[in-house]
């Protein structure tokens, strides 16, 4: 029985670098800082105008109401700072976000179409428990989605795309 053998065996399940948490996956680095492009500032200054200019003309040219375009232009200005955030800032948290609510979004509202329309005109021919059932199937289909999501950007490494 030579316990070094078995320690040896074990090991083999953890990372080999100390400073690792061993419950964390790491995201994939790259050892040449990429630059960013010459249009890269001017494209989030061109977005902030962008909002601020439709919501001013949908309040005077469209008869939108002030309160509808004041909290369109700050769920707008919420969005954008979001999207600022996960390529100024990515991190492995909010890369793997990103990645599941991809998933959510339209791998699983896709699939909870698929399912209702067949649970629908295939398996209940009566009005009676649709609700439940619907919402249930929604409740299954939005979680396959995240699985979904959660595993693509494993494979990737949780690196989005043009990450800088």
């Amino acid at each position: 029985m030579n316990p070094k053998r078995y320690l040896n065996r074990i090991r083999g399940w953890f990372p080999k670098e100390p400073s690792m948490p061993r419950d964390k996956l790491k995201m994939a680095e790259t050892k040449v800082s990429k630059t960013k492009p010459w249009w890269w500032k001017s494209l989030w200054i061109v977005t902030v105008l962008a909002t601020i200019a439709s919501a001013v003309a949908g309040y005077f040219l469209l008869d939108v109401p002030l309160e509808r375009a004041v909290g369109g232009v700050a769920l707008t200005f919420l969005c954008i700072a979001f999207a600022y955030y996960i390529r100024v800032r990515p991190s492995m948290r909010i890369n793997r976000a990103v990645y599941i609510l991809i998933g959510i979004t339209p791998i699983g509202i896709i699939l909870w179409f698929i399912c209702s329309f067949i649970l629908n005109r295939v398996i209940i021919t009566s009005a009676s428990g649709t609700l439940p059932l619907f919402l249930a199937s929604g409740a299954v289909c939005l979680g396959v989605g995240a699985l979904i999501g959660d595993w693509i950007g494993k494979r990737r490494g949780y690196t989005l795309a043009m990450m800088p």
